[in-house]
């Protein structure tokens, strides 16, 4: 079974942490998501009026909620376990009674409540500008939770990966970043010519945006099966690679 109370621990360490700084872990992606709200949603909305059967601010508020979920929970698990790795207090919980999926599972519990607690808040913001609803409440916990999980291994393997504060912006500036404003985020697939419709299908955000989006608007643009499903295997794909970075002890004690 392991030392569970241990692993409860470190992810109530690592809540506490992202708490105490609120200011920096919670806010800024809020603020950041009421601006692309009033830009996009006020400067293009009054352009483009609908997207299918929903307004264009309904429309991308979705997107925008995902795109704070991802930066929120690939944050938390890189920053902290890069800074472990700097500060050589790693060592603390690699010889501690914890097992290699217990560390990681505390750390990604507390990744993914930070990003859950950023997407409400990001959520509770948005009811000032538009009328949201919820058409499945399942399936929008399904992709929230399922998608921060992800992007949270993905922060723990980043983090393992590099050996500079330089190389620890890589992934977040030019991976994620691109791959979640060409996820659908501000646009439906639907928009794009056939060949590009194409190339976006490659994006695997793109099926975690439409899936979230789901949940809010009941339609999407790409099988909903497949995108539940995509989601599942990402998660323990990266999921299984954490472990074995762990497991064979990979740059933990450059």
């Amino acid at each position: 079974m392991g030392n569970n109370t241990g692993m409860w621990t470190l992810a109530q360490r690592e809540t506490s942490r992202f708490l105490r700084v609120w200011q920096q872990t919670i806010i800024p992606p809020v603020i950041t998501s009421t601006l692309f709200i009033l830009i996009f949603g006020y400067s293009l909305g009054s352009r483009i009026k609908m997207v299918g059967d929903v307004g264009y601010l309904e429309f991308i508020i979705p997107g925008l909620l995902m795109m704070g979920v991802i930066m929120s929970a690939y944050m938390n698990t890189s920053s902290s376990l890069f800074i472990s790795k700097f500060q050589k207090n790693i060592q603390e919980m690699l010889v501690s009674p914890l097992s290699y999926w217990q560390i990681i599972a505390a750390l990604t519990m507390a990744a993914v409540f930070r990003g859950v607690l950023v997407g409400v808040s990001i959520l509770g913001v948005s009811y000032i500008f538009a009328d949201i609803t919820v058409s499945n409440f399942f399936i929008l916990s399904y992709f929230m939770i399922m998608v921060s999980t992800i992007f949270a291994f993905a922060g723990i393997a980043t983090a393992l990966w590099a050996t500079s504060f330089d190389k620890m912006n890589v992934f977040a500036t030019f991976i994620i970043t691109p791959l979640t404003y060409l996820g659908g985020v501000f646009f439906s697939i639907q928009m794009l010519p056939p060949m590009w419709q194409n190339v976006a299908r490659f994006n695997p955000i793109l099926y975690m945006v439409d899936g979230f989006r789901y949940g809010f608007i009941g339609t999407s643009d790409v099988s909903l099966g497949f995108s539940i499903g995509l989601v599942a295997v990402l998660v323990i794909g990266f999921g299984a690679l954490c472990v074995h970075l762990f497991k064979i002890g990979y740059r933990l004690r450059d």
